[in-house]
Formats: structure tokens, C-alpha cells, sequence
């Protein structure tokens, strides 16, 4: 969509595909929340845009300061917003409104506000694992044959315990390796930290 046409010397003065195309994945967005089970009332949403010089392969994605074009005044806004991130990544003196302007992407985020989560570090002390679950054979980057691993559950584990590598520990969704010289400490919530002991 141009949304200057430098040969024409015109900027967009129909802005009913912009705002329907926004609106309809608005829409599709809200929706997706909703089917999430999240509260109409926190919905929010945010149009964005990717613009770019004619046909420059250069474009920039921009955080549209309003959700519909109503004027030519909202056009020369995003133009302004455009040129002044374009200058801030490429320089000064280096944007080419004489090849016009161009919308190639429309984008609708929409999304909830969330209590921010505060990450709070251990407080247990380090203390040595419980005998692993079981043990299985392994083979290490520099080290010729298989190397007898321990194999860890991590809802055996609790905050605090240290896992001497070789070992493995595995969750519901990952599974932490620790390669020999290297040692897991279990951390809040199934959390880990690796640490090279050598």
C-alpha cells in the first residue's frame, strides 16, 4: 500500500483497506484471547507497520501512534515516525522519500497486561542430590567410549541440590545436561543453573 506515491506527489487519501484490514485482525486477535479464557475487559491491542523507501529491501517496522487513518494528518505522523526511525538506524540524510513510501506489512498485537514476575535467586544452601533415578551411558565431546551418566528426575530434586555432571536432568518439558567437569544446582521452581567446576 503506498502510503506515498513520490511519482504522483500524493499521499494515501483512502484509508478504508488500512482500517478494515486493521480491524479485522483486531477482531481475529480478540478472539484468540477469548478462546483463552481472558477477560474482555483487559483486551488491548497495538497496530503496527512495516514501511519502506519504494522498492529499498531496507523496511522498518513502526508502532502506529493511533489504530485507524482518519487524515492526511495521521499519513505525514506515520511519514514523520518512519523518517525519524529511519534516520536514528541508518543516519541522518539517508531517507528517500523521492521513491516514494510503502506499507508492506499491517500488524494488529493484541495481548493482556500481566502482573510483572519478580525473579527471586535461591535461598536454600547448595547440598549434594539424592542417588539418581537411574544411569545410562553417554558419549562427551573429547572423550573416546561411553561415559556411565547419572540420570535424575527432577521432581526428586528440590531447591538447593547439586547434581554433579556427568549427569542429566529431566523435566516435563527439557532435559538439563551436565557434561563432566560441569555441575546443575536446582534453583526455584525447577529452575538450574550450570556451573563449570574444572
Amino acid at each position: 500500500m503506498m502510503v506515498y506515491d513520490a511519482t504522483a506527489r500524493q499521499l494515501l487519501d483512502d484509508y478504508q483497506v488500512f482500517n478494515d484490514t486493521v480491524a479485522e485482525l483486531a477482531a481475529k486477535g480478540r478472539d484468540d484471547l477469548l478462546r483463552q479464557g481472558v477477560d474482555p475487559a483487559g483486551i488491548q491491542s497495538r497496530v503496527e507497520v512495516d514501511l519502506r523507501y519504494g522498492n529499498q529491501l531496507a523496511q522498518i517496522g513502526v508502532v502506529c501512534p493511533f489504530e485507524r487513518l482518519t487524515s492526511h494528518r495521521d499519513v505525514i505522523e506515520l511519514l514523520d515516525l518512519f523518517s525519524n526511525i529511519y534516520a536514528q538506524r541508518y543516519g541522518e540524510g539517508s531517507q528517500a522519500p523521492e521513491a516514494g513510501v510503502r506499507i508492506n506489512v499491517i500488524r494488529v498485537v493484541s495481548y493482556v497486561d500481566h502482573d510483572k514476575f519478580t525473579m527471586q535467586p535461591t535461598q536454600a544452601e547448595p547440598r549434594p542430590a539424592p542417588n539418581p533415578a537411574r544411569w545410562r551411558e553417554c558419549y562427551y565431546p573429547g572423550i573416546d567410549g561411553a561415559v556411565k551418566t547419572a540420570v535424575y528426575d527432577v521432581a526428586g530434586l528440590e531447591e538447593g541440590h547439586v547434581v554433579e555432571g556427568p549427569a542429566l536432568v529431566e523435566t516435563p518439558r527439557t532435559t538439563y545436561l551436565a557434561e563432566p567437569g560441569w555441575q546443575i544446582t536446582i534453583g526455584r521452581t525447577g529452575s538450574a543453573v550450570l556451573t563449570r567446576t574444572i
